[in-house]
């Protein structure tokens, strides 16, 4: 007799060459039966019906067995999936964040909030969608809208480039003038006053290390870049301008965060893998990772959903919207905007929460391996040599997390320990994001369940 509770291909008279028919049981009271009614539409020669007991049944008509094999198997996959709950599909917000965040919205200094925490098997225990993405408008903030990740970004040329150190093409204490000869011709200001600077050769080669670890000695922005913008030339006109502006001191021994580096790096990517580095991310990232959204140049419905940029107005008594300055508009123009490794990324909730799940199985998801373990052990390290600042290769280290954030405010942040991966997005010009920031990680860390995987 039949089991209810699973489907199964019975298959009935004929052999190889003949006619004959099967079938497939499944229940009409689950999903399983509307799948059924979907695969017969789409497989001629099948019909269904359902029997006095309940049951879903789907006949077949068949030449011969392997057919017969072949069109059941899609169905059953189809068939068998476990049915995702309403809980599932919808978990709870935590009154906890709702509370920890609520002044935040109630003094508009943020207009609105996507937080999510969940764990490494990317089961999210909670989410949170509070106030507004568009405030004139009165549209609430939803999962599905952009964001500008900002320095998010660095994440990503930190990565590319331990995926080339897994691959045995480069290393992290390689000097960056065998990838870019040009910048041999660096100097660094051994002493400055106001009518004058006495320059010195560097008494060691600037790394791939200290580029990514912000230790290079590199002021935060090229010359080019803050006569030009940001984005408004290639990477390898960018990189190559770093050469115009001596180092500030020498490589390793002073921290100055900035963009130079990452560009530099990104830079690097390009010459070594031979493709234009949105496509080395594309192809080695965001498409494997089913980061659909992420983008340095979001299109007409992307923007559509971009979150509003809010602060609190003079008055502090409403909002005032702002811009995104850093970037040239209009965003979606790939002829005159170039990629921006240290801060040009768009992205939703979604795809940081997929990036975060990669980090948290240790540079693994869903079977598809990224980064190697040793490699991961280089992104959870402190990279900054003598200075102790707390930052790795493209990663802020904190609290035992580690991930990076954004200038509006974004952030992502894994702890290695107990595999809590925690998303915040906000779109906030300051200086009120990184207080609220910093309260929702603690929160996160205080109701993550100490039972997840």
């Amino acid at each position: 007799m039949e089991k209810r509770e699973k489907s199964r291909a019975i298959p009935r008279t004929g052999g190889a060459g003949s006619l004959g028919e099967g079938i497939v049981l499944s229940p009409t009271k689950s999903r399983r039966s509307s799948l059924g009614a979907n695969w017969v539409k789409s497989n001629p020669g099948a019909t269904a019906s359902v029997n006095k007991r309940g049951l879903f049944l789907i006949r077949v008509s068949y030449m011969n067995k392997p057919l017969l094999s072949i069109l059941l198997a899609g169905f059953l996959r189809a068939a068998l999936v476990i049915p995702v709950t309403a809980a599932e599909r919808n978990p709870p917000a935590s009154v906890e964040v709702t509370a920890a965040m609520r002044p935040y919205l109630d003094s508009y200094k943020l207009a609105g909030i996507v937080g999510v925490i969940a764990d490494k098997s990317g089961k999210v225990h909670y989410k949170n969608l509070l106030g507004y993405a568009d405030v004139e408008a009165r549209k609430p903030i939803r999962e599905d809208n952009m964001f500008w990740i900002a320095s998010m970004t660095k994440m990503f040329a930190g990565a590319s480039i331990m995926m080339l150190v897994d691959e045995g093409r480069v290393s992290l204490d390689d000097p960056v003038t065998k990838f870019i000869p040009q910048l041999g011709n660096w100097m660094v200001v051994a002493e400055k006053g106001e009518a004058h600077v006495v320059l010195e050769r560097l008494v060691r080669p600037v790394t791939l290390r200290h580029v990514l670890s912000h230790t290079s000695g590199l002021t935060g922005s090229s010359e080019l870049q803050k006569e030009t913008g940001s984005d408004s030339v290639p990477l390898k006109t960018r990189a190559l301008s770093s050469v115009s502006g001596p180092l500030q001191w020498q490589p390793g021994e002073k921290y100055q965060y900035g963009n130079q580096g990452m560009n530099i790096a990104a830079r690097i990517v390009e010459i070594v893998s031979g493709m234009p580095y949105e496509d080395f991310l594309q192809k080695r990232f965001f498409n494997p990772l089913g980061m659909t959204d992420t983008t340095f140049w979001p299109g007409k419905a992307q923007i559509a959903r971009l979150a509003g940029t809010y602060g609190p107005n003079k008055e502090r008594n409403g909002y005032a919207r702002g811009d995104i300055g850093y970037l040239t508009k209009p965003y979606s123009d790939r002829t005159r905007r170039f990629p921006e490794a240290g801060g040009g990324l768009f992205s939703t909730t979604h795809d940081i929460l997929r990036y975060g799940l990669m980090l948290a199985n240790n540079g693994e998801l869903k079977g598809h391996r990224y980064l190697s373990p040793a490699a991961m052990d280089e992104l959870r390290k402190e990279q900054t040599g003598a200075t102790k600042v707390n930052y790795s290769l493209g990663y802020h280290l904190r609290n035992g997390l580690f991930g990076h954030d954004g200038a509006y405010g974004t952030d992502l942040s894994v702890n290695p320990t107990n595999g809590m991966v925690a998303v915040f997005m906000v779109q906030c010009p300051g200086p009120d994001q990184w207080v609220a920031r910093d309260l929702f990680l603690k929160t996160a860390t205080k109701v993550f369940p100490r039972a997840a995987p």
